[in-house]
């Protein structure tokens, strides 16, 4: 899933692992339009679901929290 917020983009996938869980992975992006460089920031593993939609759902969460939270 794709999402821009604000100024940024963020990625949000689920990544399958073993026993059929799924991992919540974000990524937030501020592109050359608003730095005189990209700047990326990736989550890493969030958290396991069984499901992937709601790994999805987790990973945009966190990554709206953490941009509100980490903003300049």
């Amino acid at each position: 899933m794709q999402v821009d917020y604000k100024v940024f983009h963020i990625d949000c996938w689920a990544r399958h692992v073993k026993d059929d869980h799924y991992v919540a992975v974000a990524r937030i992006t501020c592109g050359p339009a608003q730095r005189r460089f990209s700047e990326t920031h990736d989550s890493g593993d969030i958290d396991s679901f069984v499901n992937g939609t709601d790994a999805i759902s987790c990973a945009k969460a966190w990554a709206i929290e953490w941009r509100d939270e980490n903003s300049d």
